[in-house]
């Protein structure tokens, strides 16, 4: 019987009403949801400012300029020994 005194008698638009009001609620949810997911895709200026091809390339190059000019920087180490010894200078 308590359960009866809760239940009211709702007409057929006042549960139309009711369930539209939770169909809105859902699709405000989702629209804010899509609009945050819209933020994290890029957009066509986005890739315009992408690297290029030549810019890789670029850089390939510089990097293997590096690797062999590197060789000589790690013989300095064996340069200074040989010059302190030479000048008699102690470490």
């Amino acid at each position: 019987m308590a359960k009866n005194k809760l239940v009211k008698n709702v007409t057929i638009d006042e549960l139309a009403v009711i369930i539209n009001k939770g169909f809105d609620g859902q699709m405000d949810y989702l629209k804010k949801n899509f609009e945050t997911i819209n933020e994290k895709f890029a957009t066509k200026d986005d890739l315009k400012n992408l690297v290029t091809k030549q810019d890789l390339n670029e850089v390939k190059k510089d990097v293997k300029y590096i690797k062999e000019n590197l060789d000589d920087a790690g013989k300095l180490g064996q340069r200074v020994d040989y010059i302190e010894n030479v000048l008699a200078i102690k470490k």
